[in-house]
Order: structure tokens, then sequence, then C-alpha cells
């Protein structure tokens, strides 16, 4: 039986596409950073605090993909996302969790900076609550000059405070503000440099994140909770 020419072009182009997502799937599961519940019950939480609501319910041996990892005076977070066919996103205490060692950089990542110097007659509010209020001063002021003195151009501020997309999104971003860089970049690294140096937070967003982040960015600031 001849088989006609078309429909043997047709069979190979299929059967090629079928392979290239097959060895994509493959590629992003081999990248993915992955960790198990060590714990008999984990409660996967909405926010980073365990005073956020409760997302689902993880037993031991549950596996999920890791999103991001948060380092702060509380521990160790995760954002992490469950699979399965309805996989869920939000975030687990690092003490749930048995962690792969990681195959690639995560997709963005918190820094913790150095305790900022509080000058004399500061109150420590300024250094605590008032934080993000003085970050947000500093991109207008020291950050926005350093930028323009090193780079030749105005630094990319694509978000300062609440904007449409954060509400919904789902995120209360009335203290953050989010700078149009790669973090890897020249520029990023340059600013990345800048915050630890004064003190301020930061996020570093290496790329989109479906629900999270529209692309590659900075946010200066504390992680904004979910609303």
């Amino acid at each position: 039986m001849k088989w006609p020419v078309k429909t043997v072009c047709l069979c190979l182009f299929l059967i090629i596409a079928a392979a290239k997502t097959s060895l994509a799937q493959d590629d992003a599961n081999s990248t993915a950073w992955l960790a198990t519940v060590k714990l008999d019950s984990a409660a996967m939480y909405a926010g980073v605090s365990v005073s956020s609501r409760v997302v689902t319910l993880l037993k031991r041996g549950d596996a999920v993909v890791i999103n991001l990892e948060i380092t702060s005076a509380d521990g160790t977070w995760y954002a992490v996302t469950t699979a399965g066919q309805s996989p869920a996103s939000g975030y687990l205490s690092g003490k749930a969790l048995e962690v792969q060692e990681q195959a690639a950089a995560a997709e963005w990542e918190y820094q913790p900076p150095p305790e900022p110097v509080v000058a004399p007659g500061s109150t420590a509010a300024e250094n605590e609550s008032d934080i993000v209020a003085a970050s947000k001063g500093r991109i207008v002021g020291d950050i926005k000059s350093f930028f323009l003195s090193k780079f030749g151009r105005t630094l990319p501020v694509s978000a300062f405070g609440q904007t449409r997309l954060h509400s919904r999104l789902g995120f209360d971003h009335r203290n953050g503000v989010d700078v149009a860089l790669s973090p890897d970049s020249a520029e990023g690294r340059a600013l990345l440099g800048k915050l630890r140096g004064l003190g301020v937070p930061f996020i570093a967003f290496r790329k989109a994140i479906p629900g999270v982040a529209t692309g590659a960015h900075i946010h200066v600031g504390r992680p904004s909770p979910r609303k």
C-alpha cells in the first residue's frame, strides 16, 4: 500500500513535534528544584507566616517544586507548587521539607541584607516598621542618583506602590517598589549591590512566575503579602 506524500510528511511532522515536546518536558523536570514533605502533616500557607490562611494540607512523602527560597528572621520558607492534576501554590516552612540539592539557580530569591546602620537620634521604628518607607525614599534619592551617574539613564521603576496588576494578582504591594531590570544583568547586579550596602531588603525575580510575576525584575522591600 502506498501512502500519499502529504500523509507521510504530516506523520513525520507529528512524530518530531511529539519528540520535541517530550524532550522539553524531560529538560524542565531535570532542572526543577524539588523537595518532599518530611512531616506526617504540613500546612501550606497563603503567605510567609503560620498566621496566614491555610491553602491545603500535605502529608509525608508529597513532592513539591520549589520556586523561591526566603530567608528571614523567622527562618527559611519556600514558595512551592504541588504536583498532580490540580496543583496548588503556597508557602511551606523549611522545617517541613526535605530539600534536594538544587539543580539550577532559583527563579527568584530573597537576599537578607545586613542590618541597617541607625543614625544618632533615630528610633527603632525607623529601623523596622518604616524600613520600606525608607527604601522608597532611597529609590527617589540615593538609588536613583547612583544609577543615573553609573549608567547614564533613569532607573527603570515599573511600579511604585500598589498597581492594578498587583491588585489583580492579589498582592498588597503598597510598601514595595519594582524595578524593570534582570538581576543577572550588569545593571541589575549593580543595583543589588547598592541595595545590600544600604541595608534595603529585596527579591530578585529571574523569570516570569505564573500568578506571581510577569517577568524578570527586582522587587525592593519585604515580600508583599497576599490580600
